[in-house]
């Protein structure tokens, strides 16, 4: 049975901020991470694209649980529905009431730049003029540090834990006082018997509890809209005047028998003739590395982004399809499609 889900995937910001670091003075800075020779590259944090694909779901029309969490002071609980809620599912929870709490079944790597941070910055001001004032009033003025940068990230989905969820823990209250974790499971069992989305059983030794799953069909689709709201990649700060695409301009998709980040450190680019050139060897020394443990390899490429494009075709060609992005995507999710089936 496959085990993971990996994909690799390449974005390309012309201009932007995606996701900035503290203000320093008038500026607002990117977030950067500094390299063994001094040079620095921007990066933007798994947490916000977590967010964002977040907000792609809901533009999708998934209902996220946000909206349902109680909120008193600094603590948010939130609903922990996962059988309703996709995001709580996919990105897990934690209940800091309680105990209960979900390690995010869909691992998401920063998304880190290419090319080193050149110190660009893009100055905004606020004339006080528009306020009916004099222009010699002034006005306020900020920077705010911008790259153009190819960033490369990873996800990891953990398919054994998509839609599945152990009652201790993750479901109930193991450290409440209220109810005994039995009768706390007595009662999920009788809301759950009256959802047919859902299947219950008890969980194998040496675990205790239920073992709760949604229907193949909905493990599915859950999944496949996962990849759409990748497909489908924008966010972050700035958007009103830094609008930016993080949708795939490259991706390596790979579904396995074991877990594990293939991609991770294996995509990297250099810059020649006016286009990101991606370096190839990193890529097919992983896919031979890992080679034992591939069930299904294909990838995705944007025509026109990479100034070495028939050369990635060609060497590529031999793990698996080369495809456009779109048909890259719509091939992962007919793959989704072969998953959890007898």
């Amino acid at each position: 049975m496959s085990k993971a889900i990996t994909i690799g995937y390449l974005a390309k910001i012309s201009a932007g901020n995606v996701n900035a670091s503290h203000t320093e003075g008038n500026v607002v800075v990117t977030k950067k991470v500094t390299l063994p020779d001094g040079s620095t590259i921007p990066y933007i944090s798994g947490q916000a694209l977590r967010r964002m694909l977040r907000d792609r779901l809901e533009d999708l029309g998934y209902q996220l649980s946000e909206p349902f969490a109680q909120v008193s002071g600094q603590e948010v609980t939130p609903p922990v529905r996962p059988w309703e809620y996709i995001d709580e599912d996919l990105f897990g929870y934690l209940d800091p009431s309680g105990g209960r709490r979900r390690t995010s079944p869909v691992r998401v790597s920063a998304a880190v730049g290419l090319f080193p941070f050149q110190g660009d910055r893009d100055l905004g001001t606020r004339s006080f003029e528009r306020f009916g004032q004099a222009m010699t009033t002034g006005g306020n003025m900020f920077e705010t540090e911008i790259y153009n940068n190819v960033f490369k990230g990873v996800i990891l989905v953990e398919l054994d834990r998509v839609g599945t969820w152990w009652s201790r823990y993750e479901l109930i209250q193991p450290k409440s006082q209220e109810k005994e974790e039995s009768k706390q499971e007595e009662d999920l069992r009788s809301l759950l018997s009256q959802m047919p989305q859902c299947v219950i059983q008890d969980a194998s030794p040496p675990r205790k509890g239920l073992i709760v799953e949604l229907q193949a069909d909905d493990k599915r689709e859950r999944l496949k809209a996962l990849l759409e709201a990748l497909n489908l990649l924008w966010g972050g700060g700035r958007t009103a005047r830094m609008l930016v695409d993080l949708s795939p301009k490259f991706l390596a998709y790979a579904r396995l028998k074991v877990k594990h980040p293939v991609f991770l450190e294996a995509l990297a680019a250099c810059y020649e003739d006016g286009k990101p050139h991606l370096e190839l060897k990193p890529l097919t020394n992983a896919l031979d590395k890992f080679a034992c443990y591939l069930e299904r390899t294909f990838f995705g490429l944007e025509p026109g982004v990479f100034g070495n494009e028939e050369e990635i075709q060609e060497t590529l060609a031999p793990y698996g399809e080369v495809l456009t992005v779109h048909e890259a995507i719509a091939r992962a999710k007919e793959d989704v499609d072969t998953l959890w089936r007898a």
